[in-house]
């Protein structure tokens, strides 16, 4: 019989220990006074449910994120493939103007020679100025053009004779 009570009293204090750990645990709200057993199960059960709901929301939004990581992922894989096609028909358009511009060049080099020495821009009119202006702009390299001195002046003769002017 003395062997029976000693162990339910060590029963009961091991109890009393889990019970002060589970408190611990599980928040206990406003009334934080003495709890009895009853109500400390309960509202560690809540807790434990709301844990678990908390837990599934999060796996949940995990495997939407994953599949929007995924999307994503396609998206990039597809904008670089067409970067890459983007660049490389660029980089053979480039190749081509430059084919030409070379071709152009060589044109113009050789006709310089033909240009008569006394050729002067300044004494033109003003309807002269706008027609070379406009020829420049015909050749220019995407917007840009020399202006002024007496390259500007060789430039211009160079490209009236590549129009064929």
């Amino acid at each position: 019989r003395s062997t029976h009570n000693e162990m339910e009293k060590n029963r009961r204090a091991q109890l009393r220990l889990c019970l002060e750990r589970l408190k611990g645990l599980v928040p206990l709200g406003a009334a934080a006074g003495r709890h009895t057993t009853l109500s400390l199960l309960t509202r560690a059960r809540l807790h434990i449910q709301k844990l678990e709901d908390q837990e599934r929301r999060a796996l949940h939004q995990i495997e939407q994120l994953q599949r929007e990581q995924r999307h994503l992922q396609r998206q990039l894989e597809k904008l670089g493939m067409e970067r890459v096609r983007i660049d490389s028909i660029g980089s053979s358009l480039s190749s081509e103007r430059s084919e030409s511009d070379q071709e152009e060049m060589d044109v113009d080099v050789e006709s310089t020679d033909d240009l008569p020495a006394d050729l002067d821009w300044s004494s033109s009119s003003p309807s002269d100025s706008d027609e070379r202006g406009s020829l420049q702009s015909l050749g220019s390299d995407e917007g840009y053009s020399s202006s002024g001195g007496a390259g500007a002046k060789a430039a211009s003769s160079r490209k009236l004779l590549a129009v064929g002017i």
